[in-house]
């Protein structure tokens, strides 16, 4: 689920950029926001699983 919701957003951000209403602000600055978003989503999912466990 965690991927899906990095492609969408990737997808979302690149459309945007594409079209012109991310003037200024490119893959290139973007990228490292994506691979946070990714951590924090793969963290929050196994802290949720563990949860779940107990």
């Amino acid at each position: 689920m965690a991927v899906g919701v990095v492609l969408i957003v990737v997808g979302v951000i690149l459309l945007l950029d594409s079209l012109g209403v991310l003037r200024g602000v490119g893959f290139e600055e973007l990228w490292p926001l994506i691979l946070i978003a990714l951590g924090v989503m793969i963290i929050w999912e196994r802290v949720r699983r563990s949860m779940r466990r107990r």
